[in-house]
């Protein structure tokens, strides 16, 4: 397995781009610990809210327009150009800004919220044109799995350079890890998507929002991220730390955080190596691991019982991610990949922040279990009801047929299907 997840490797473009981006995954956390560092050194502790709004704003407003860039030009330059964006954001905070009045820092902020809408895109989208086909699930778990490790690692080092050199210091080494990214970039051969007749922006972002709606596993997916974001994954995030210190158990959560990236890094390297008959089935039901950990917290169990749920939670994630974008990759056209990422980005962000928002709310006029019952019944639903539509049960791949199906057309339809599963182009009945 682990043997399998590290063959994209060898192709020497997508190494490269790897491990720039892993560099640049760790200065992301160190940024994440420094900039609440250099916000709560010079403002209240509210106003820290208004600069991670600022940030999580700007992704979400220019969420299109990054996919828009990432078709109309190479991926990879879109991908250098984003962190040219980011760095002036956070050379914006090493140069003071956080200092000065809380207005003069939220364009910094909100320039890293527009830098990421931009990257995103791209990076999904270069990704398969690095990789032959066969590595992509591999190429995808690998970047998954060093993207959760670096969220250990960076904040890690953040928080050790925030304690020992200030959150200066932990800016400049942030501000170098997006010199190195773009350093490894430079001379990446990618091409630029092919392209039609010229058109406008709002057209392009027109058409990738067409390209969603047409393919309705893609909508349906996209949608039940939206519900479950919302209702069951915002609660989970919050109600987590809140209701561990209400018990007298808040002490461990730094623990439960690191476990679900534990677990997200072991779910990254099994979906590797695993190749589900039904993709769509599996990828779906791995996000219902959630269910164990809220049940945990509903029926208020030990910590040692909790511990092993969370750590499934990251797992399911993972396994998730790496089967949905693979998904995407392969059915998706390269010239509307970037901007159908961009939806399903905006999908996944835009109503995230009211679902962290409303479950402390919630928690305070409802109490905990209500709320946590309800989540389990969301995320009951919203597993089950898209499982009914088939080409979310095969995320939109050619597949063998139903066995129903195959029982009544008999064993010339198995036959035509089964030949046009090898040769048909996955995503041709799209």
């Amino acid at each position: 397995m682990t043997i399998h997840i590290l063959s994209p490797l060898r192709n020497e473009q997508f190494r490269r781009v790897w491990c720039g981006q892993v560099i640049s995954s760790i200065g992301d956390g160190i940024f994440t610990i420094a900039l609440i560092g250099t916000i709560l050194q010079h403002h209240k502790a509210t106003d820290l809210g208004f600069v991670l709004a600022a940030e999580s704003v700007a992704l979400v407003v220019v969420s299109l327009l990054g996919g828009v860039l990432a078709d109309r030009m190479r991926r990879s330059r879109a991908m250098a150009l984003s962190d040219l964006i980011r760095m002036l954001g956070v050379l914006g905070f090493v140069l003071g800004v956080a200092e000065g009045p809380l207005l003069l820092a939220l364009p910094f902020a909100a320039l890293m919220g527009a830098g990421t809408a931009a990257f995103q895109p791209a990076f999904g989208a270069l990704v398969p044109s690095l990789v032959p086909e066969a590595d992509l699930s591999a190429a995808n778990a690998l970047r998954t799995t060093t993207t959760r490790a670096a969220a250990i690692v960076g904040p890690g080092i953040g928080g050790l350079l925030l304690a020992t050199w200030g959150p200066s210091t932990a800016l400049l080494i942030n501000l170098a890890t997006f010199g190195v990214s773009i350093l490894t970039l430079i001379g990446i051969t990618d091409r630029a998507p092919e392209r039609g007749e010229p058109q406008s922006v709002f057209r392009d972002a027109k058409d990738g929002l067409s390209a969603v709606i047409e393919r309705r596993w893609v909508t349906t997916v996209i949608l039940q991220g939206t519900v479950q974001l919302l209702l069951v994954m915002g609660p989970a995030v919050v109600l987590l730390p809140i209701l561990l210190k209400e018990r007298g158990m808040f002490s461990v959560y730094g623990v439960m955080a690191g476990l679900e990236a534990v677990g997200a890094v072991l779910g990254g390297l099994a979906a590797s190596a695993w190749k589900p008959a039904r993709a769509g089935v599996a990828a779906v039901c791995a996000l219902s691991l959630l269910g164990l950990q809220l049940l945990c917290l509903a029926l208020d169990l030990s910590v040692y019982v909790l511990a092993p749920a969370v750590l499934a939670t990251g797992f399911g994630y993972s396994i998730f991610g790496v089967l949905w974008m693979s998904a995407l990759q392969r059915s998706i056209p390269d010239e509307l990949l970037g901007r159908v990422l961009s939806v399903e980005m905006l999908g996944t962000f835009a109503l995230a922040p009211f679902g962290l928002m409303l479950a402390p709310v919630g928690l305070q006029w409802f109490g905990d279990k209500p709320i946590l019952v309800f989540a389990l019944v969301v995320l009951a639903v919203s597993t089950v009801v898209p499982l009914f539509q088939r080409d979310v049960r095969n995320f939109g791949s050619v597949d063998e047929p139903d066995a129903e199906e195959a029982d009544e057309a008999g064993p010339a339809l198995r036959t035509d299907k089964a030949d046009r599963s090898v040769e048909a182009p996955i995503g041709e009945s799209l």
